[in-house]
């Protein structure tokens, strides 16, 4: 099964943590988002397609919009709450963007911080591609360069006096499509055309309790099985780091247009 991994990991790991961080998750991310949904630019009668919709409020944005946006996620508690909340024009599909086959044509495509988790990038993007009319806008948000991202190396350096904390992995996760020239190569050839990807930089919401369970440091944490006494030590650190510092977010802000 493509992404069983990442299927995995988000019902039965982070769904559960995600949920109860929503709040100051989301508010963390939207500004990012908003970048994309303006680069997107939706009009009334457009049809959204929205890729890691997660709990659904990019989804309600779209629909707002256009009057018909799907939001698709591999997630399904994340789609519970997403449904309770839905609103005219907003649906929900319980899916793999990577190979599911939709019988919708899109003209539009969307993600906040969605598109960073796929096993293969190269076929999920064809495989939207497919779904898109000749035409079709598209715009993301997704991560920077990690090393650019403060709200992830600062956690990161503070760990390492506790456990030996490796780099972010290239694959699946927060920063697989960092970087620029790769990511421009990668659209290119799943037919898209008009790539311009902008770097987007602001803080980073988040404080020192939320960055031990959410991020590259957590993860570690989390795989070492590190205990209590770490835990409390790092939350200690990460708070003393960013006493007075607001930790600066590098996003992509990508936009393109279907061949």
């Amino acid at each position: 099964m493509a992404n069983a991994d990442q299927i995995r990991l988000w019902n039965e790991v982070n769904a559960p943590r995600w949920l109860r961080l929503r709040e100051p998750t989301t508010r963390a991310l939207v500004p990012w988002g908003n970048d994309a949904l303006e680069a997107l630019s939706p009009q009334r009668g457009e049809r959204a397609l929205d890729v890691g919709c997660g709990y659904g409020d990019t989804t309600v944005q779209l629909a707002r919009r256009t009057g018909d946006a799907l939001g698709v996620d591999v997630c399904e508690p994340f789609l519970e709450t997403a449904r309770a909340e839905a609103i005219e024009g907003a649906r929900y599909l319980l899916a793999d963007a990577q190979t599911y086959r939709f019988a919708d044509e899109f003209d539009l495509l969307y993600s906040r911080f969605g598109m960073m988790f796929f096993d293969d990038p190269a076929a999920a993007f064809a495989n939207l591609r497919s779904t898109l009319r000749p035409g079709a806008r598209m715009a993301l948000a997704v991560w920077g360069p990690w090393q650019e991202n403060e709200w992830a190396t600062i956690p990161l350096e503070v760990l390492r006096r506790h456990l030996p904390a490796p780099a972010p992995s290239p694959g699946p996760g927060p920063f697989s499509l960092a970087d620029r020239d790769a990511l421009a190569r990668l659209l290119a050839d799943a037919g898209f055309g008009q790539v311009s990807i902008v770097r987007s930089e602001r803080p980073f919401e988040a404080d020192a309790a939320q960055l031990a369970e959410q991020g590259p440091a957590a993860a570690v944490m989390r795989t070492a099985g590190a205990g209590e006494e770490v835990r409390a030590r790092f939350v200690e650190g990460v708070a003393e780091a960013l006493a007075g510092v607001r930790p600066q977010g590098v996003a992509l802000i990508v936009s393109a247009v279907a061949r």
